[in-house]
């Protein structure tokens, strides 16, 4: 005996919950891949560039040609000149005319080195007719260690004898001091803007 599939009555199909359709993120993250690899690969050229630049900026402004205190002779013997007589002056006081100390600092100081300046000198005023004190200071060396390519910014080192005298009373011997000073150039020559102890 066959069964014959046609009589036999079927099940209809069961109907299945339809899940919601997914979207492929695939194609969303090739698309991104996509541009993800030129775009990390400019970046690195642009940062490799970048660096190289600013590796470049750092090697030509410590190189001896962008230090014309290492070239220019004429220039480096004027700035010497120029600012050794600056810091004579203005290390050289007098206990009976504290004001020509006053004129040179003002004329020759500027910025960090004139506030250091007068802080320093306004205990020295203070103290100095009491004490009846005259200081001499003379620049017994400079060097000039850096001269900008533009020529307006000097670092020196300099080295100073100071005798200090009161009234009455013979001078004592010189003593020595030493001060790494920077100095820009404006309309009014060679300005001292910083001072520090070498």
């Amino acid at each position: 005996m066959s069964v014959d599939q046609s009589t036999t009555p079927r099940r209809p199909p069961i109907p299945r919950k339809k899940k919601p359709a997914r979207r492929s993120m695939l194609p969303a993250l090739k698309r991104i891949a996509a541009l993800g690899w030129p775009l990390a690969v400019a970046l690195a050229l642009l940062l490799a560039g970048l660096a190289t630049a600013d590796w470049a900026d750092r090697r030509s402004a410590a190189a001896p040609s962008s230090n014309r205190a290492l070239l220019d002779k004429g220039d480096t013997a004027k700035v010497i000149a120029d600012v050794s007589g600056a810091v004579a002056r203005v290390f050289t006081y007098a206990y009976t005319d504290p004001a020509a100390t006053e004129r040179a600092a003002a004329t020759v100081l500027t910025g960090r080195a004139a506030s250091q300046y007068a802080s320093l000198f306004g205990q020295v005023k203070a103290q100095a007719p009491v004490q009846q004190l005259a200081l001499t200071t003379k620049v017994s060396r400079a060097g000039l260690s850096r001269l900008t390519r533009d020529g307006r910014t000097a670092v020196l080192v300099v080295f100073l004898d100071q005798t200090a005298t009161r009234k009455g009373k013979a001078a004592g011997p010189p003593i020595a001091a030493q001060l790494v000073v920077t100095a820009r150039h404006d309309d009014h020559g060679w300005r001292i803007s910083d001072l520090r102890a070498a």
